[in-house]
């Protein structure tokens, strides 16, 4: 009996270890879970507060728009001329612009390379003329009208004048060789420099 009453009395101490033991590891699972939850809730009320009030202001932007242009100038062909016909020899070139929107811009040309004799920029006596040491000419005028009565100079007053769109603009030149010039046959040719102005 005493060896059977010592058994049950070491069974009930290992049994209160165990239980005391089981119940501090619940304690501290407690505690654990205890601190964690008060790290995310202090985290919660940091991250609430980080974001509970917000301040604004403005931001100025700015820039300038420059006036530029482009320009090209395409050919003036005339067909051939014949010295006997009684009717002018007309042509028309067309100048390609293309400038900053709203910009004013003008075009002037210059009286060419192979000009006669009295030639000015407000009044140009444009001629076409043949290669080698004697060469032939040929007068000829440019216009800004197609009813070639305004001729095309080389000043302020004389070029001619637009508004530019923002988008590539044509501009027509109206050529005329006047009718009954005594000329040689032959090739003829000239250089008109075409200036635009913004």
């Amino acid at each position: 009996m005493r060896t059977i009453s010592n058994l049950s009395l070491a069974a009930n101490c290992i049994y209160q270890q165990k239980e005391k033991s089981m119940k501090t590891k619940f304690n501290q699972s407690k505690i654990k879970l205890a601190i964690a939850s008060a790290i995310v809730a202090g985290s919660m009320g940091l991250s609430a507060t980080s974001y509970a009030a917000t301040d604004t202001d403005t931001m100025a932007v700015s820039t300038s728009v420059l006036m530029s242009c482009t320009i090209s100038a395409g050919a003036m062909t005339f067909g051939s001329y014949d010295p006997s016909a009684s009717t002018d020899n007309d042509a028309t070139a067309t100048i390609i612009s293309t400038c900053t929107s709203g910009g004013a811009a003008k075009i002037t040309m210059s009286q060419g390379t192979a000009a006669l004799t009295g030639s000015t920029d407000s009044v140009p006596l444009r001629a076409m003329k043949t290669a080698g040491d004697f060469p032939e000419f040929l007068g000829y005028h440019l216009y800004t009208d197609d009813d070639r009565a305004i001729v095309w100079g080389n000043t302020d007053a004389t070029g001619e004048g637009f508004t530019a769109d923002g988008t590539a603009q044509s501009i027509d030149v109206y050529g005329r060789i006047p009718a009954n010039q005594i000329v040689a046959a032959g090739t003829f040719s000239d250089t008109v420099g075409v200036t635009l102005t913004y």
